[in-house]
């Protein structure tokens, strides 16, 4: 687990500079990216690690290919199902390279993403766990009281806590979260389609709040 919120497959992000490509405003896109509750920085080392990897005169479209997949390393949730279909359009070395992970484990990535978004190639190694969300507002954090009670929701990657009297609703993939606050407690969720199980934890006086995923022994 980590002691502030955030996730563990982010722990060595991508590095670079992006290349300049006509057309494209790459600095209006990592505005945009922190519009959407992504992380610009990370977008533009993301979108950097991945050019390096195309030939020098890739067409427009593949890097804007590219870019989808960046943003959505860059915490972006919305950018999920688009970077996912977007995999095999872009050259495999250069995906990977913008989502930070080995060109030889891009396959099995993508193929399990399709069905658990919390998985990465690290996740067994780190028991499960994938990310901590709130943190006290204190320190940066989110929330002014411990979370507690928390519960599923139907949408996948979707789960509802509670802290103090307010509920807030946690949506999270295997690179970004998003926190919203509630207007009041939930309904519970009435069920979800098979597949792996994801958890959001608690612990007793602890401001954050963890997404696990239990790995089969």
């Amino acid at each position: 687990m980590i002691r502030r919120p955030g996730h563990l497959a982010d722990t060595e992000p991508p590095t670079g500079v992006p290349i300049d490509v006509p057309g494209l405003d790459f600095e209006r896109a990592g505005i945009n990216v922190e519009t959407a509750g992504g992380s610009a920085e990370r977008f533009w080392h993301a979108l950097a690690a991945g050019q390096s990897a195309l030939p020098v005169d890739a067409p427009s479209d593949l890097v804007v290919a590219l870019a989808g997949i960046a943003g959505w390393r860059a915490g972006v949730l919305g950018l999920r199902d688009d970077a996912l279909a977007h995999l095999v359009e872009v050259p495999p070395a250069a995906a990977a390279a913008a989502l930070g992970i080995a060109e030889g484990d891009l396959g099995a990535f993508a193929e399990r993403q399709r069905a658990d978004r919390f998985w990465w190639p690290g996740r067994a190694g780190q028991r499960g766990y994938v990310c901590a969300v709130g943190g006290f507002a204190g320190l940066g954090g989110a929330w002014t009281a411990p979370p507690t009670d928390p519960r599923p929701l139907d949408d996948d990657g979707a789960f509802a806590v509670r802290t103090g009297e307010r509920w807030w609703r946690v949506d999270a993939d295997v690179w970004g979260s998003r926190l919203v606050a509630l207007e009041g407690e939930p309904p519970t969720a009435l069920g979800r389609e098979a597949g792996p199980t994801a958890s959001l934890l608690t612990f007793t006086e602890s401001y954050l709040a963890w997404i696990y995923v239990a790995e089969p022994a």
